[in-house]
């Protein structure tokens, strides 16, 4: 018997949910078989785990945040496409400027992520530091939401190009030329999962 159309989405549906349960398992258990099932020690010295009494982190970023933000080098850029009532995700590469307490990006102005940024400042990032060298690697993974402005002034554009090019030495072809546009995202809020599913809260407002 042919299946009605609601019937074939149920059915879409039904499948699409399983494959999603069943990947994100698989993922899971190869994450868990990479880590000991005890918290390691410098998560406990030093780590948001004497956070975890608390459901939200005040400012300023936990040290250890600030470290995985200052040592990393990738992240993923979500903006908002309104027209098409969708979203657009990019990998990037960044800097974090501790002094500034911002985010630095570039991007080529023939992209539709720049198109995108003229017309919006809300951007939300995700940073994290699985698959690094790190003694500490594997360990967190940092949801951001900020404001993101395009650098339009002089000194702020040398310097900040400067700074994204010390810590990507190996890009320029991302980061300097005419037509390359400098980002700056003015973190507001924050997401911190660790290893053991913990998660805090951060916002600049908090007090």
């Amino acid at each position: 018997m042919a299946l009605s159309f609601k019937n074939k989405q149920e059915c879409l549906i039904g499948s699409a949910t399983f494959a999603v349960v069943a990947v994100g398992y698989v993922i899971y258990k190869k994450w868990k078989n990479t880590s000991d099932s005890s918290t390691p020690s410098y998560l406990l010295s030093e780590g948001i785990a004497k956070y975890v009494h608390q459901e939200n982190v005040k400012p300023p970023l936990p040290p250890i945040v600030q470290s995985l933000l200052a040592n990393a080098h990738l992240c993923y850029l979500s903006t908002s496409d309104v027209e098409l009532r969708s979203s657009h995700l990019s990998l990037m590469r960044f800097t974090y400027l501790s002094q500034d307490e911002v985010i630095i990006l570039s991007t080529s102005r023939n992209t539709k992520k720049f198109d995108l940024l003229k017309k919006q400042r809300g951007v939300a990032l995700l940073v994290h530091d699985f698959g690094s060298n790190s003694p500490a690697s594997g360990t967190y993974s940092i949801t951001l939401n900020g404001d993101c402005s395009i650098i339009e002034d002089t000194e702020d554009l040398v310097r900040y190009r400067k700074a994204h090019l010390d810590h990507n030495p190996d890009y320029p072809q991302f980061i300097v030329g005419d037509d390359i546009a400098i980002l700056c995202v003015t973190v507001q809020s924050a997401r911190i999962c660790d290893i053991n599913d913990n998660v805090k809260k951060w916002d600049v407002n908090q007090t």
